[in-house]
């Protein structure tokens, strides 16, 4: 039932850009698919996902975003690593060892990166020492 009461939360706060819900939604399902103990916490600024460290985010981008069309949504996955993939927007190295990773999440889930899940599990690991 939190789960459910999450992801209500988490469709509210990209009610302003409805072009993104059907990618936020499948990522979400999908991250709690593969790692139920995931808990989604939806903040003023984004919704995150944490078990129970935060290890990726999901934000609502505004105008612009480096030249380029604006996204419904931008991911941002937290890695020991900058990624090289043609959706990065930009990679910073918030701590040493850590970077931010930020990235154009696709309109339709059909077309995410083919590498998606394993940063996802990437960031997962790092952040939170899990598998």
């Amino acid at each position: 039932m939190m789960e459910l009461e999450a992801l209500r939360l988490a469709e509210a706060f990209f009610a302003r850009k409805p072009e993104a819900l059907p990618s936020v939604r499948a990522f979400l399902l999908g991250a709690l698919e593969r790692w139920p103990e995931t808990e989604i916490v939806t903040q003023k600024s984004q919704v995150g996902l944490r078990d129970p460290r935060p290890y990726c985010a999901l934000t609502a981008p505004g105008k612009r975003v480096k030249g380029r069309d604006t996204p419904g949504a931008l991911l941002s996955l937290f890695l020991p690593r900058p990624l090289e993939a043609g959706e990065l927007i930009l990679a910073v190295e918030a701590y040493p060892g850590r970077f931010t990773n930020h990235l154009v999440l696709p309109a339709d889930p059909v077309d995410f990166h083919r590498d998606l899940w394993g940063w996802t599990a990437e960031a997962r690991r790092f952040r939170c020492g899990k598998d």
